[in-house]
């Protein structure tokens, strides 16, 4: 995430998929959300398609649990920055679409 935020997406994808890659996979709210931040890192990469398909693992890892509110908030920075950085494209729509209507109530 540090990665990220100073300007640095690529260092931030790797360290988001090493940090995955040392997560168990039965902690499943810890993958969900570095799910979440390695979405963040490759859209702002421009990896639209990509990120959208990431962000959406996350609510697959933590399906039948209540989202918990710092992943809330990062899947909300996401949805910002996608409709931010790709306001036209037809997978960020149809993610955004998704999210107010499936997953805000998760």
């Amino acid at each position: 995430m540090i990665h990220d935020r100073l300007g640095d997406p690529a260092k931030a994808e790797a360290a988001s998929h090493k940090d995955l890659a040392a997560t168990p996979a039965w902690f499943r709210r810890n993958r969900a959300m570095g799910m979440v931040q390695l979405a963040m890192a490759q859209l702002h990469q421009h990896e639209v398609e990509q990120a959208c398909a990431t962000a959406e693992t996350a609510f697959e890892l933590i399906e039948g649990d209540p989202l918990p509110g710092r992943m809330r908030s990062r899947l909300g920075d996401f949805h910002r920055d996608l409709i931010t950085l790709a306001p036209d494209s037809a997978v960020a729509r149809e993610w955004a679409d998704r999210h107010r209507t499936e997953w805000t109530t998760a």
